[in-house]
């Protein structure tokens, strides 16, 4: 009598649910790298603005008791930015706040010391 390799049926079944289980966990990790990278991209936008907004406020020849807030449109994302002036213990220095932020995302503050 001839011997007849191959698989059961049952162990069909125990492959594919196996495999199956697998798939449907790493589809879970594929929705939450998406997520991920989504997050960096918009962090990654918020910290170019505030450092455009930085410069900026480094051009202007004044900032003493300067405050300022708004929003702006980029690469159809809304950013909400805000612009303040702290006193320091030093006579004649201001600390100055740069705050970029996206709804629901982290908040990037630049700061920087000037010279009234």
């Amino acid at each position: 009598m001839r011997q007849q390799h191959g698989f059961t049926l049952i162990e069909v079944l125990v492959a594919l649910s196996i495999a199956s289980l697998s798939l449907v966990a790493l589809m879970g990790r594929l929705g939450a790298s998406a997520d991920i990278q989504r997050s960096l991209m918009l962090q990654a936008l918020v910290m170019q603005e505030a450092r455009n907004l930085w410069v900026q406020d480094r051009l202007k020849p004044s900032v003493a008791n300067a405050s300022a807030d708004g929003t702006l449109q980029r690469q159809g994302v809304t950013l909400h930015w805000k612009t303040w002036t702290e006193k320091t213990m030093l006579d004649g220095f201001v600390r100055r706040n740069i705050s970029v932020q996206v709804a629901g995302e982290t908040k990037v503050t630049l700061f920087m010391y000037r010279a009234l």
